[in-house]
């Protein structure tokens, strides 16, 4: 996935967030998108899944006025992953 990939997906869960779509409604989860045993497919699914699902969450704690605490968090939890590494 190319960088411009990854900012269109979350700009597209941002815009799902801003028209009324839940979390769970991420397009990732269809099952027409869901990965079939193909370790690198799995891998590309999981990073559309995820940027997708950032940019939605980014969106919702921005509406909540609580995007500091969202990215803190976020950072608090890629440091503890760093440490278990």
């Amino acid at each position: 996935m190319t960088i411009e990939e990854l900012i269109d997906l979350q700009e597209a869960g941002s815009r799902a967030r801003v028209l009324g779509l839940k979390a769970h409604e991420n397009p990732y989860l269809a099952p027409q998108r869901m990965p079939t045993g193909d370790t690198s497919a799995l891998g590309d699914w999981l990073a559309r899944h995820d940027a997708w699902k950032f940019g939605w969450e980014a969106e919702d704690a921005s509406r909540e006025g609580r995007i500091t605490t969202h990215f803190k968090e976020l950072i608090s939890i890629t440091k503890r992953r760093a440490l278990d590494a």
